[in-house]
């Protein structure tokens, strides 16, 4: 039997399925970020530089942008339960295949392949956000991006142990296995979306830039984001060679540890987004990017002692995920349900590029200047920056009294399909 859900559905049955697309993007998105613990021991294995060593993460973040763009638009197309499902078998085999690497070329490829269909989490959090009435939005993403951000710094911790004790390697082999696991869960229990638009794929491509070009809001997310994620890549990208250096000698496990300690940030999302729908998403930005900033300077004074390194982590995950959340909070309420994808892939594509541009710049600054406080004054004026363009574009938003144009195909497209909760198993 077919129950719609829609805006108006209880609010347990909303919170049963936001927890199930935490869940799923908590561990999905972990398969990004496992090898930026292992850095050392990558590099080491096949007797690489520090430089070299550190294009892994970003080869496989470019992955992850270039995902957004090619398969993200299909939540739009066809139901996301299929493409989420069809994604984490693909992923099982990338990362088995990661494990099997002979040498660095062939990790840099599947790493990158890695990335290209781990775009789970992305499928995910526009499934969320068309579940939510407007008023509970930003409650709703931030329940998701809670897990995302515990997927992130968990992955961490696990890879850095894992690493320590049984080789770089072993990981990858758990995760693959954990992707089929996690993909018979989805086939039981994640309900079907439906199609939100009659356009095909290439003409929901086509609309992309488009929307960018229409839109200031999503312009503005696109550059804050950008530069958010770029200081917190380079910070997680670097972690592994600042503990290996003195004064710490520690070795990749270290570097898990303090994963779990960035907890602390993620679990205050939902804050955050009730914070949104309450003050408005673009006043919550503007904190996170100042907190971000604080803790980069943190990093610069106190970085040399533990208690100094993890403050420092502690504010910059709490900075970040403020600000993703701020920022989806603002991109959903632009457009229509039906855009909910294609909005995503556009601010998603840039924040994962911020991302790779982080993860490049921290290990060049590293191979010249190898230490924290070159680090933290990186990021600290990549920080005063992002907040200058961010008081500049609300200027700019605010003085053009924009009103959000819908792009082309809004009358070949019928409202939003109501979600069907039927699983597969109930057919």
């Amino acid at each position: 039997m077919n129950t719609p859900l829609t805006h108006e559905m209880d609010d347990k049955r909303r919170d049963r399925i936001t927890l199930l697309l935490a869940v799923i993007s908590c561990f999905t998105v972990m398969n990004i970020y496992y090898n930026q613990p292992l850095l050392a021991l990558i590099g080491h294995s096949f007797g690489v530089s520090v430089t070299t060593a550190s294009s892994i993460p970003s080869l496989t973040q470019l992955g992850f942008g270039l995902g957004i763009v090619l398969f993200v638009p299909l939540g739009d197309t066809i139901d996301r339960r299929w493409l989420i499902l069809i994604k984490l078998l693909v992923v099982s085999g990338l990362l088995l295949l990661v494990g099997l690497a002979p040498n660095l070329i062939f990790l840099a490829i599947f790493s990158f392949l890695l990335g290209v269909f781990t775009v789970i989490p992305q499928v995910s959090i526009p499934f969320a956000a068309q579940l939510a009435p407007p008023n509970k939005r930003g409650r709703t993403i931030g329940i998701v991006m809670s897990g995302i951000f515990a997927g992130i710094l968990i992955s961490r911790a696990l890879s850095g142990a894992t690493g320590n004790w049984l080789g770089w390697r072993a990981i990858f082999f758990a995760a693959s296995v954990l992707m089929l696991i996690l993909a018979a869960v989805v086939a039981r229990y994640l309900p079907h979306s439906g199609r939100s638009t009659q356009l095909n794929y290439w003409q929901v491509l086509q609309s992309l830039p488009g929307i960018l070009r229409r839109e200031p809001v999503i312009q503005a997310a696109c550059v804050t984001g950008a530069f958010l994620f770029c200081v917190f890549s380079v910070f997680w990208s670097t972690l592994a060679f600042v503990l290996a250096a003195p004064p710490f000698h520690d070795g990749p496990w270290v570097a898990g540890i303090l994963g779990l300690v960035g907890i602390t940030g993620s679990a205050a999302a939902p804050i955050v987004g009730r914070l949104a729908d309450r003050k408005g998403p673009a006043f919550t930005l503007g904190v996170s990017i100042v907190i971000a900033g604080v803790s980069s300077m943190v990093l610069v004074l106190f970085g040399k002692s533990m208690p100094g390194l993890i403050a420092s982590l502690i504010l910059l995950d709490l900075g970040v995920q403020a600000g993703l959340v701020s920022n989806q909070t603002r991109i959903y309420s632009v457009l229509p349900a039906a855009y909910n994808s294609r909005v995503n892939t556009i601010f998603m594509s840039s924040y994962f590029t911020g991302g790779a541009v982080g993860s490049v710049l921290g290990g060049a600054v590293w191979d010249q200047f190898p230490s924290h406080t070159a680090l933290g004054w990186l990021s600290a004026a990549l920080m005063i920056l992002a907040f200058l363009l961010h008081i500049g574009l609300q200027r700019r938003i605010r003085a053009a009294a924009w009103v959000p144009e819908v792009a082309a195909d809004q009358a070949m497209s019928p409202p939003p399909k109501t979600l069907e909760v039927q699983s597969e198993s109930s057919r």
